[in-house]
């Protein structure tokens, strides 16, 4: 059944398809996601903004974990279907792993992020803009021979659940959160020997940072303006704050430990540094 639904896919390809659809591809990117929800974090703040933020993060470290432990040989490597060989600057699908199917990346982070924001925004509507949007970034990874239908589904599931967990960490155990990322982040770098792949390595330094970084940015304890254009100025400084670590670490050496560090700081830069310029510019 896998392989008709991939060959039906495939015969659907054209090059209009495949530019809409390398698009939506795109916007299921972990780094896109995750860009999105720093942003959203920098500028909504509060719980929301905190919530969707640990959403994300529990989200790709135990992604990209599950990915490591099934080992599960992508549906072109198989032979089951061919892949759509597209490389662009935001798009690309060639260098991914052979056998890093099971589950998608792309369908969990996704399902993980906008459940969450549809969960805090209780309006239907936005529902119905997240379904489609994850409905949509599922059916490119079919078409460019990815993935195959249980990946996907599995993502949809696994992100959903954990949408659901911090949902009611933050509604009925909001107190105890930060030690609940904790426990997860702990799990996490205790396997990170077993699975030391660089995507496993870059989420667990991602998860590992919220971990410590988060609880720091509580103990600010400062106000989020009311008003909206202030708070816009957040984006131009933090980025600041994440492009000037960033530099400082794009010449640490090659290797995991250094790998885990640079994307550990960079966490905090976006999160803790952040917070503090905030505070002190008042925005």
């Amino acid at each position: 059944m896998e392989q008709v639904i991939l060959q039906f896919f495939e015969g659907l390809r054209c090059d209009a398809l495949t530019y809409v659809l390398g698009f939506f591809s795109f916007l299921g990117e972990g780094i896109t996601v995750g860009a999105v929800i720093l942003l959203l974090y920098w500028l909504i703040g509060g719980r929301t903004g905190e919530q969707l933020l640990y959403t994300v993060l529990t989200s790709a470290a135990t992604n990209a974990l599950a990915k490591e432990a099934v080992h599960r040989t992508r549906p072109y490597a198989a032979g089951v279907v061919s892949r759509l060989d597209v490389d662009t600057p935001l798009f690309s699908t060639r260098d991914l792993g052979d056998a890093l199917s099971f589950p998608s990346g792309h369908a969990m982070t996704s399902t993980a992020a906008w459940s969450a924001g549809a969960m805090k925004a209780k309006r239907w509507w936005v529902w119905v803009i997240a379904v489609l949007l994850i409905a949509t970034i599922c059916c490119s990874r079919l078409y460019f021979g990815v993935h195959y239908p249980t990946d996907l589904l599995a993502g949809i599931l696994f992100g959903l659940l954990i949408a659901l967990f911090w949902q009611l960490v933050f509604k009925e155990l909001y107190a105890y959160r930060q030690f609940f990322l904790m426990a997860i982040a702990l799990v996490c770098l205790v396997m990170l020997p077993m699975a030391p792949s660089s995507d496993y390595v870059h989420m667990t330094a991602l998860l590992s940072g919220g971990a410590f970084f988060l609880p720091l940015v509580s103990f600010l304890k400062y106000d989020v303006p009311k008003s909206f254009k202030r708070r816009l100025w957040r984006i131009p400084v933090g980025l600041v704050c994440v492009g000037v670590v960033f530099a400082a670490t794009y010449f640490l050496p090659e290797g995991s430990g250094y790998s885990l560090l640079k994307w550990f700081l960079l966490v905090g830069a976006g999160t803790f540094v952040a917070a503090c310029f905030f505070k002190l510019l008042k925005i």
